[in-house]
């Protein structure tokens, strides 16, 4: 074999590895600053009023223990824009997920402790709300006709007679 023959070999050889290489999926390793332990969560959510929290654990650890208004995490989910955070069963799946979730004008963190250290931080923000961004009406629940329950101010609530 002449160098001529080699060099091209290699050519070819390197050509199809780089081919190989942008086929591939690359794993994505999250960043460990994407972790927030209960302090650094509790600051986090002091400043910012809208969040998505998702709910990565086992069915029996979200049975067990329900997080107000998260949402159960699926994978190719869609998830909000903003701040998200993720609550998994350990921190190295919460990380995983964290970092598998596309940065498009997110703040993605993961929770460092789970499920207790989440409520720790919320218990130390009472302003903390998870609420979802709209409300709709269930049906058949706004009948036309008399009022049945009416709200008066300073008093709870009275039925009117009928």
């Amino acid at each position: 074999m002449t160098d001529f023959d080699i060099r091209t070999l290699l050519q070819r050889a390197l050509r199809h590895v780089a081919l190989v290489l942008l086929i591939l999926p690359v794993p994505v390793f999250a960043d460990e600053g994407m972790l927030l332990d209960a302090p650094m969560l509790a600051a986090k959510l002091g400043h910012s009023a809208e969040f998505q929290l998702l709910d990565a654990r086992s069915t029996e650890a979200q049975r067990s223990m329900p997080l107000a208004f998260a949402t159960r995490y699926q994978p190719l989910m869609a998830v909000k824009k903003g701040m998200v955070y993720v609550v998994a069963d350990n921190d190295a799946a919460a990380l995983e997920i964290a970092g598998s979730i596309p940065a498009e004008g997110r703040s993605v963190f993961a929770v460092k402790g789970g499920a207790e250290a989440w409520k720790a931080a919320v218990a130390k923000t009472p302003s903390v709300s998870a609420m979802p961004d709209r409300f709709v009406v269930p049906k058949n629940t706004c009948e036309p006709g008399k009022t049945v329950v009416k709200l008066k101010s300073n008093k709870v609530l009275q039925q009117e007679k009928k």
